[in-house]
């Protein structure tokens, strides 16, 4: 077992999930020494998660599908979020704003995109092709850990490996202008008008995994997005 392996499993049993969201086995850890026997098969550039750690989800077919359809057929994606949420998610199943978390709170804008902007109809799921533009701290918003085995203390990103029907989503362009985008754009040729993908569709977008990605990090307290450089 390698240290993101066993880091990312102490963190997920720290979360006291309940029994049944995530398959027992079958988890994969894309960090450098792993990925060299794993290859990239499935992946390019721009969505293959290296660095973080897939856990595998038993995902909750939607009427009328099948797991090999989806599996299959469907588009991969991903989907940022914060660690509090993750529990919800996985039961739940991703929300639009408006609609109602595991506790009967309403989901807010600020709560999914970390902004409320009246330019853009954020009544809908979004999701990218791109991990890297999933995982920027927008949407996996850091969540600070402190590993009882070791002692450090980590800077913790969460996102959500989906699968989304093709045709019952719009690609768009990037709703945050950062410096990563940049590189997506220019770099990796990713086009960035087609960088979001947005559905109000919730039974045509399914969770198929987890991943989690580790940052040494100094912590400046407990609460996501209160993390400094260390």
């Amino acid at each position: 077992m390698c240290l993101l392996e066993d880091l990312a499993h102490r963190f997920i049993q720290s979360l006291d999930l309940p029994s049944g969201l995530l398959k027992r086995d079958g988890h994969i850890c894309y960090c450098e020494g792993c990925t060299t026997y794993l290859g990239r098969a499935g992946f390019t550039d721009y969505n293959y998660p290296v660095d973080w750690y897939l856990f595998r989800v038993n995902v909750r077919v939607p009427p009328e599908s099948s797991l090999e359809e989806i599996s299959n057929k469907w588009d991969l994606c991903f989907h940022g979020t914060v660690v509090p949420s993750l529990k919800s998610l996985l039961l739940l199943g991703l929300k639009i704003p408006g609609d109602k978390d595991m506790h009967g709170r309403q989901i807010s804008e600020l709560d999914e995109y970390g902004t409320e902007n009246e330019e853009i109809d954020t009544k809908r799921i979004f999701v990218s092709p791109s991990i890297w533009y999933s995982g920027t701290d927008i949407y996996a918003r850091p969540f600070c850990y402190k590993s009882e085995n070791s002692g450090l203390t980590y800077r913790v990103k969460v996102a959500l490996m989906v699968r989304i029907c093709p045709g019952t989503y719009v690609a768009s362009g990037s709703t945050i202008e950062t410096w990563f985008t940049f590189l997506l754009v220019n770099l990796w040729r990713y086009p960035k008008h087609i960088i979001e993908w947005s559905t109000k569709q919730k039974d045509r977008v399914v969770i198929t995994g987890v991943l989690v990605r580790f940052e040494r990090y100094q912590c400046t307290g407990h609460s996501e997005g209160s993390c400094s450089i260390f």
